[in-house]
């Protein structure tokens, strides 16, 4: 065996004669030599080996380097292959030396392959670093240590992979049972070392090779795996349930191991006590999500899924929340296993329980389950949601009464984020949502709360930041932030890092402006700003809204005004003021979201207009008068500062630009009055104003009268005369700059508050400014020493010029700690003057920019550069922007790139060429997120057709994107000129046909996922470090789902924007298509792939009547009608959710809105008259009622017991006492029997036939988890090869007996006969059981005709039933 092994390893030179005495010590240093150069190699391979392997994680998505370090990575294999076989060589022919080179291959702990492995490192060392995590169980002692001499193992690396399964498998098939023999203890130990070791070695195989199936036969290793679970060594066990998982592969695979019974063995170890064997629970658990993973599903049992269930149902389990999810996944794979298996009943209490963190998962489930009839009829209608709303409607509080009507409210609220839970609510009269409502006229205070906070999260009510002082009586109004406008972001309103330098006039914000200037939040705040081009097409629809307005009817249906008004009664001052609140939005709300006349009638408000009016109760007319009043300075501060909801994205630019001109107006204005009265001063005041800074008096700038010295640059210097003085006949000036000198430590060492940033840092970007503003301030900035010590400060950051004892002025910690970093700031100011840019080029600072910028650790100093710049005038801060945004790596380009789209949204030129130009670079870059944000910035850009026009122009290629520059192709698509460039590219006849094949029906994911993100409140990605490295951006959720609650843009819609688009539409015919499979479509159909299919054409139909030209393709069809009957009729919820937020993109136009009017349908319209895309049946019942369905309970499948099993009294007492565990009357009275029976008869509680009817029994019924560990314990199966066989044989005669069964009923036609319901026909099914006693007695059962004789010459089955009897009297016992 060791000469295959070395031969394998490197070629065998023929055995050299014996060496002379003399010349062995020569040899074995020579050998010893080249031992240790080669180690030596090995190590520095090994290091080279896993930077690549890092390097390659880091850069996983950059092609070419990739490639580049794949290569790279196979070199370094291919080196150390040769070093190991040729270290191996030696050691395998070290002879005398061998225990030299032994030595010499610890110290430098070479592992080099499994053979030397395993001779010099225990085998407990290998097991820990795979075993699995939650294995808290003691360490295990490794084998002795293998002699150093040749020897070798079979599951060597260099053996053939089958070669090595085959000795895997024979060493795991020993009996380790035979070891529990006295006297043979240290065999036991051994044999389960041995097979641990075993395992580690197979489990390293599985997870590195890919179709094991060819190198050796599964089934042969799912025999050997079951015998060590049937093992009596938990760490052998917990370790091939490992093995198992990862032998799953697809279904055949699940198929295997049912047909090896493995099920029984999961049951077993998830009924085992959670303390000792919590690993091998979880293991267990585990292999069954593999199962469904892999699509096994349909191999699955009931008894797999009780067992979950029964873990489920432990409150106190660490497992539940896994076993929850499991549930809810069956559920939606498979409704009728669940609801028979008892799952469903457990997911609903756990949603009354408020599981952490389970809400959601099982909220989708129960959702999932509601959307078809197919699927909803195993739920009984009026019962299961009522149960979730039951705390809305208890009148006694009784125990956690707050903490259960808090999860009730999270349910309702996220049931009213799909459109199952919206129509279930408004099931049988709206009674759900009535019940819902009324609870708010309940007089108990907290109860009132909650219910109020639940309505503020279904309106998605942002409340603002004083609305707690407001509540307790501490203010009198709330005040509106300009902000909170529909479509507006907080990073909008705030500009996100506008830089330090950027408004530096505006007096309100310039000291905000500064302070973004410090630390990271500036870069967080640019990465989380999103491109708002998206927003800005008026052809989209924003889906949040369309699904709040109906939302808004509802409740508002439901009464929930007059509720609130009575709340305004209250003399609760907290509850009458967030009633208040609460009434305001949503007349705010109805104002946006309903048409005009629905809205009226919520504004009329009579109720509240009479308590207002009622003198006799006093405190009652003052709520009330309060809550008007409110109202009112809400709506009029709303007109005040919100943005009209119609404008689109153009109007909005215009009107901030012209916000931004009056700005500059007015700052010049004020910069002419003061100039006016920096001229007029006379010399014996302007020399007063100097003494008054303290500035001439003393050289401590803490004493300095900082205001004045601003007020004096602001005003009388910028007369150029004062200015003069100041810096040639006094020494103000002077002392200044002094002040700002980097090395003179003053400025530069000041702690960066706020205080001294609002003090020291304004003043010097005013001082600049002023000397800017004047040629000879100009010049005499240029004699001043200032710049130059920033120039030598920035040169201290080259590592070659750099000082290493001293710590340089622009070190991260100072530039984090002190106003260090405000001289990039000040830096900034200059760059915004001509003069100012020559001076820096005088200095050379931007050479210096230049070379920082390739500095890759220091990125906090290329984010100020980047922010602080000013690029309006071409020259260096665009070519370095340029620099960092080609040259840095992937997250500096990337802020590089978004910051780009800052300065295009701030620029005050409707037509940004250069940033075209960057951004177009940008689409070429290899780094992924850098072209998404760049195609993003380039379709917001294109809003301007000279933008447009320009960049069809440079006729970008954007087919190495693939789907990520879908968006921008898409907007050329929507021009003429746009239109003709792609036709000629072909892209349009190539695009539109993959649109026709397949791409609607990605579109419908796309949009559903993006919808289903907005409803989740997570709109705005999550927060995160912008420097850290994301390798699985692609397949992200957050990153790739916009969840902005916007419809994205579609193909169709796009293409009927223009003239030559609807020829070409016209042309395919594809609308025709598409109308009639709208027209075909029969409300019956229950095939959810016809229903996936029809979303996607009533999207396509929805996006091209979206827009003016596309309108006339619905009418020619009169499509629209058909839509309308499907919303109306559909039997499927999400279908009629769909066919309602089409009709809203139909009602994107006016002709649209006149075509719905004729259908009953209103559409909404802004008070201009522009349609918002946003329409309301004018028959509410008719669009929300939901007809009851008929409830078709699924009966538990009954547990089949086999011809072959051998029943006698002993036999048949065993099986009574079992069924009756499962009531927990009769449990306590049963233990005790099965006890007394296993003392008298321990034979009976080891036989195989009876285990397996016991394991029959558990799948059928339920049982809790300490019934169910109490059963699986007290039998003693010692499951050795000959018990596991006849296991085998017992489940197949059942299942032949299964065949046979079903051959007779198709022969005698008799296929419904087991669907009996139980409490109809309990006494005839019992009759027929042939475990039936004509009379039994209580204390025994007579066992003189018991003999199993299956059913019509088939099998003994078992008949469910839904009473409260024990199980025993279903299965033919009758206990008098």
């Amino acid at each position: 065996m060791e000469n295959a092994v070395s031969s394998t390893l490197a070629p065998s030179p023929p055995p050299p004669p014996p060496p002379l005495p003399s010349t062995l010590g020569k040899r074995s240093s020579q050998i010893m030599r080249e031992l240790d150069e080669l180690l030596a190699r090995h190590d520095k391979e090994t290091k080279i080996k896993l930077g690549v392997e890092n390097m390659l994680e880091v850069y996983f998505k950059d092609k070419k380097r990739k490639k580049d370090l794949e290569a790279q990575l196979e070199s370094c294999n291919a080196s150390m292959d040769e070093i190991v076989q040729r270290i191996e060589y030696i050691r395998t022919n070290a002879g005398p030396t061998i225990n030299e080179v032994t030595q010499k291959l610890k110290e430098h702990n070479y592992t080099g392959n499994a053979l030397f492995s395993s001779t010099i490192t225990s085998n407990t060392s290998s097991r820990n670093r795979s075993k699995p995590r939650s294995n808290s169980s003691p360490n295990i002692k490794g084998k002795q240590k293998a002699s150093q001499e040749n020897i070798s193992f079979p599951d060597d690396d260099a053996w053939p992979i089958g070669k090595r399964l085959h000795h895997i498998i024979t060493q795991l098939r020993i009996d380790e049972w035979k070891a529990t023999k006295p006297g043979t203890s240290s065999d036991a130990l051994a044999i389960k070392e041995s097979k641990l070791a075993k395992l580690d070695t197979l489990l390293r195989i599985l997870k590195n090779t890919t179709d094991i199936e060819t190198h050796y036969p599964k089934q042969n290793m799912v025999a050997c795996l079951r015998q060590c679970i049937a093992g009596p060594n938990r760490e052998v066990r917990v370790m091939s349930l490992r093995n198992l998982r990862h032998l799953v592969e697809g279904p055949a695979d699940v198929k295997i191991m049912m047909d090896m019974q493995i099920d029984i063995f999961i049951v077993r170890a998830l009924s085992r006590d959670p303390t000792n064997h919590e690993p091998e629970r979880e293991q267990s658990l585990k292999l069954v999500r593999s199962f469904i993973e892999y699509n096994g599903l349909e191999y699955i049992n009931q008894g797999i899924v009780r067992a979950i269930v029964a873990i489920a149902e432990q409150t106190d389990c660490r497992l539940r929340n896994i076993s929850l999810e499991t549930l809810a996944e069956l559920a939606i794979l498979d409704i009728g296993l669940t609801v028979r298996s008892g799952g469903v009943r457990v997911l609903m209490q756990a949603l009354l329980d408020g599981q952490l963190n389970m809400a959601e998962v099982l909220v989708h489930a129960l959702v999932y389950i509601l959307d078809t009839p197919g699927r909803r009829r195993y739920l009984r209608p009026g019962v299961e949601l009522e149960t979730i709303i039951a705390p809305f409607t208890e009148t006694g509080k009784g125990t956690n009464f707050e903490e259960r009507l808090k999860n009730s409210a999270r349910v309702v609220t996220l049931l009213l984020k799909s459109w199952a839970g919206v129509f279930l609510m408004c099931a049988n009269n709206m009674r759900a949502a009535r019940s819902v409502v009324q609870t708010l006229r309940f007089p108990a205070p907290e109860t009132q709360k909650i219910v109020l906070d639940m309505f503020f999260n279904v309106f998605r009510v942002k409340l603002p930041k004083d609305y707690n002082n407001f509540l307790t009586g501490r203010q009198h109004t709330v005040h509106i932030a300009p902000g909170r406008s529909r479509g507006t972001s907080t990073s909008d309103q705030n500009n996100p890092y506008s830089g330090a330098t950027s408004r530096l006039g505006a007096s309100g914000n310039d000291m905000n402006d500064l302070m973004k200037g410090f630390g990271y939040a500036d870069a967080k705040e640019v990465m989380s700003h999103k491109p708002n081009s998206s927003n800005n097409n008026t052809e989209r629809l924003n889906m949040l809204d369309h699904h709040l307005c109906i939302i808004l009817i509802i409740f508002i249906d439901a009464d929930i005004l007059m509720a609130l008004v009575d709340m305004v009664k209250s003399d609760d001052v907290y509850i009458s003021r967030k009633a208040t609140l609460l009434i305001g939005e949503i007349l705010q709300l109805s104002t946006r979201l309903l048409p005009i006349m629905m809205g009226i009638q919520v504004q009329s408000l009579p109720k509240l207009f009479a308590l207002a009016s009622n003198f006799e109760d006093e405190q009652v007319r003052h709520n009330a008068t309060t809550a008007l009043a409110h109202i009112d300075r809400l709506t009029r501060a709303r007109v005040r500062y919100m943005s009209i909801p119609s404008s689109s994205h153009v109007t909005s630019t215009l009107t901030s630009k012209a916000n931004n001109n009056t700005t500059a107006r007015t700052q010049e204005m004020v910069h002419e009055v003061k100039l006016k009265i920096g001229m007029a001063i006379d010399d014996t005041h302007f020399r007063q104003l100097l003494m008054d800074t303290q500035v001439l008096n003393t050289k401590d700038y803490t004493k300095w009268n900082w205001e004045s010295i601003s007020e004096l640059l602001q005003g009388p210097l910028l007369n150029p005369r004062r200015l003069e003085e100041a810096m040639r006949g006094k020494k103000f000036i002077k002392r200044l700059l002094g002040f700002y000198r980097p090395f003179a430590h003053r400025f530069s060492d000041i702690n960066a508050s706020k205080a001294n940033i609002a003090r020291h840092l304004k003043t010097g970007c005013i001082m600049i400014q002023t000397l800017l503003g004047n040629p000879d301030g100009v010049r005499y900035l240029g004699e001043n020493k200032l710049l130059a010590q920033i120039a030598e400060a920035l040169s201290e950051l080259d590592p070659l010029n750099g000082d290493p004892e001293t710590e340089p002025i622009f070190s991260k910690e100072r530039m984090e700690n002190t106003l260090s970093r405000g001289y990039i700031t000040l830096l900034g100011v200059m760059s915004k003057h001509k003069d100012g840019v020559r001076l820096m080029e005088k200095f050379k600072i931007f050479s210096l920019f230049y070379q920082l910028s390739e500095l890759r650790n220091r990125d906090d100093l290329k984010i100020a550069i980047i922010t602080n710049m000013d690029y309006t005038l071409d020259g260096h801060p665009r070519v370095l922007l340029s620099k960092i945004m080609t040259s840095g790596y992937n997250p500096i380009r990337l802020f590089a790139t978004q910051y780009l789209g800052n300065i295009m949204r701030r620029s005050e030129s409707e037509y940004n060429g250069w940033i075209i130009r960057l951004l177009l670079t940008q689409l070429y870059d290899t780094h992924l997120d850098v072209c998404q944000m760049a195609v993003s910035l380039l379709d917001e850009a294109c809003e301007n057709q000279g933008n447009l026009e320009l960049l069809v122009k440079y006729r970008p290629s954007l087919g190495h994107l693939g789907e990520i520059g879908n968006p921008l192709l898409l907007r050329f698509l929507s021009t003429s000129t746009g239109f003709r460039y792609l036709y000629a590219l072909g892209y349009v006849q190539k695009e539109m046909d993959d649109w026709f094949e397949y791409r609607n029906l990605q579109y419908v994911t796309q949009l559903e996922l993006s919808l289903a993100r907005a409803l989740a409140n997570t709109s705005e990605k999550k927060d995160r470090n912008p420097f850290e490295e994301r390798i699985d951006s692609e397949q992200n959720f957050e990153n790739l789902q916009p969840g902005d609650g916007l419809s994205p843009p579609h193909f169709y819609g796009e293409l009927t924007k223009t003239e030559d688009g609807c020829g070409l539409l016209r042309e395919k015919g594809h609308f025709q298509y598409f109308a009639d499979f709208i027209r075909n479509y029969s409300l019956e159909n229950q095939n959810p792939e016809v229903f996936q299919q029809l979303k996607a054409v009533l999207w396509a139909v929805g996006s091209i009547g979206a827009t003016k030209n596309g309108l006339p393709f619905l009418e020619e069809e009169d499509i629209v009608k058909d839509i309308v009957h499907i919303a109306e009729s559909s039997e499927v919820l999400s279908l009629k959710g769909t066919c309602y937020y089409v009709l809203g993109l139909v009602a994107k136009t006016q002709q649209g809105i006149e075509i719905l009017s004729e259908l009953n349908w209103d559409g909404v319209t802004s008070p201009n008259g522009v349609p918002e895309g946003l329409c309301v049946p004018q028959n509410l019942e008719l669009f929300l009622s939901i007809r009851n369905w008929k409830y078709t309970p699924a009966l538990s499948n009954p547990p089949v017991f086999p011809s072959t099993v051998e029943q006698d009294d002993i036999t048949l007492d065993i099986l009574k006492n079992i069924g009756d565990m499962s009531n927990h009357i009769l449990a306590n009275e049963a233990s005790k029997n099965l006890a007394k029976l296993r003392q008298k008869h321990p034979n009976h509680f080891k036989r195989v036939d009876l285990f397996y009817c016991v394991c029959q029994l558990l799948g059928s019924y339920h049982f809790r988890t300490p019934v169910r560990k109490y059963i699986l314990e007290i039998f003693d199966m010692r499951f050795t090869p000959e018990l596991l066989q006849e296991l085998d044989s017992v489940a197949m005669a059942d299942e032949q007996q299964e065949e046979e069964e079903e051959k007779y009923k198709k022969e005698e036609g008799e296929e419904g006969k087991d669907d009996i319901d139980g409490s109809d026909d309990l006494k005839s099914s019992i009759s027929n059981e042939p475990f039936r006693e004509p009379s039994v007695s209580n204390s025994s059962v007579n066992s003189d005709k018991k003999k199993v004789v299956p059913r019509s010459g088939k099998q003994q089955q078992i008949v469910h039933t839904e009473t409260l009897e024990p199980v025993s009297k279903q299965i033919g016992f009758d206990i008098k």
